[in-house]
């Protein structure tokens, strides 16, 4: 793919492939990282893709997969040795590009290094290998549509049980919107949503803005995650020039830092507020602030930063200001910086010290190791 600076980057329509490419395909190793970072050692990591087959529509670019597979290669060696401890698994739906794939990759010219060939999970053995695996792996990373065929269905409905498994969707709201009202037999949308499902079709039937359609069932689809401890840090991607999606990127996860590097991987494709807090997605329309006093109706403003860190100053009292920003930030477009202005705003309206983290005293000049104390 040719190389486009993040702010042109959505100004065209983007398939799911090029969005695969342009970001997981950077995470991947992003992610990897934060595990490495843990204290406990990292002996086996799971890659598992929904949608190996995927690729650029370019002549002879290979599937996207294919070059998570070159990219865990690239990392051979070192502490972060991701070809000793990755073992990948990979999925097509087509069955005519499934049975291709494995052949594929052994053409490969990095593929007699790989210390973890590639699992084809169109065969059952390789499916009952997963989730052998699956118990004693340190992380798993999960690529799927999760409105997409059977087998993806499945394959997020069940990875949700699994408390080391973390979950890269992109999806389209459209499918979304047919597994709610596809009465045929319960769905795994459906099964997650439990008792919100007849609050949601019930929403559906009163209203018909697809605008106000789309925000309620997401936010039902956000809250379902959250109550099996699931944090989800959510993209959205809108066509260009248009008010209508197009693509939803959503990072599902546990792992906090693991919200924290999804985010600021995307920051470099948002819009920002006239207070400079980022609106989290792609082609949205940021609100004109005319009066500055107006900020505090949004949903996400320097202003109720500042509000939500005072009114929860027990939560976050004596620590540092990166620790705040790791624990407080996930699942909000807030980037470090506002952060920083935010404890700078306080300290200004004497609500808060800065401490040396090492011998305690006062000090008037923040930085990211500051402990900050909180006077309210």
């Amino acid at each position: 793919m040719t190389v486009t600076d993040p702010k042109d980057f959505f100004k065209q329509k983007r398939s799911t492939a090029e969005l695969k490419e342009e970001i997981f395909l950077k995470f991947f190793p992003v992610w990897c990282e934060t595990l490495f970072a843990r204290q406990e050692p990292v002996e086996k990591v799971l890659y598992v893709d929904a949608s190996a087959g995927l690729s650029l529509p370019e002549e002879g670019e290979m599937p996207v997969s294919f070059k998570v597979l070159k990219s865990i290669y690239a990392r051979t060696g070192g502490r972060q040795d991701l070809n000793k401890v990755v073992q990948p698994f990979l999925y097509e739906g087509n069955k005519a590009l499934a049975t291709m794939l494995p052949e594929l990759a052994e053409a490969l010219p990095f593929y007699p290094e790989l210390h973890q060939k590639p699992l084809f999970l169109h065969l059952p053995e390789n499916f009952d290998l997963l989730q052998e695996q699956e118990q004693n792996a340190t992380a798993a990373l999960v690529f799927v549509d999760p409105f997409g065929n059977k087998f993806s269905q499945e394959l997020w409905a069940r990875s949700l049980t699994q408390d080391k498994t973390d979950l890269f969707l992109v999806f389209d709201y459209k499918r979304m919107a047919a597994h709610l009202t596809n009465q045929k037999a319960p769905n795994c949308l459906q099964i997650l949503l439990g008792d919100r499902l007849p609050d949601v079709l019930s929403f559906f039937s009163k209203v018909t803005s697809s605008a106000k359609k789309e925000a309620y069932a997401l936010k039902a689809f956000a809250e379902s995650l959250t109550e099996k401890g699931l944090s989800s840090s959510r993209f959205r991607i809108n066509l260009p020039g248009k008010d209508q999606s197009s693509h939803h990127v959503w990072f599902v996860s546990r792992n906090d830092v693991g919200h924290t590097k999804f985010k600021e991987l995307l920051l470099p494709f948002c819009e920002v507020q006239e207070d400079g807090v980022p609106v989290f997605g792609a082609n949205l329309k940021t609100v004109r602030l005319l009066v500055p006093e107006y900020s505090k109706y949004l949903e996400h403003s320097l202003v109720n930063l500042i509000d939500d860190l005072v009114q929860n100053a027990s939560l976050y009292n004596s620590m540092m200001l990166e620790k705040i920003y790791e624990k407080h930030n996930v699942g909000k477009p807030y980037s470090k910086a506002n952060y920083q202005t935010a404890i700078e705003k306080l300290k200004e309206q004497g609500k808060i010290t800065l401490l040396n983290p090492k011998t305690g005293q006062v000090v008037y000049k923040l930085n990211s190791a500051c402990r900050i104390k909180f006077k309210v």
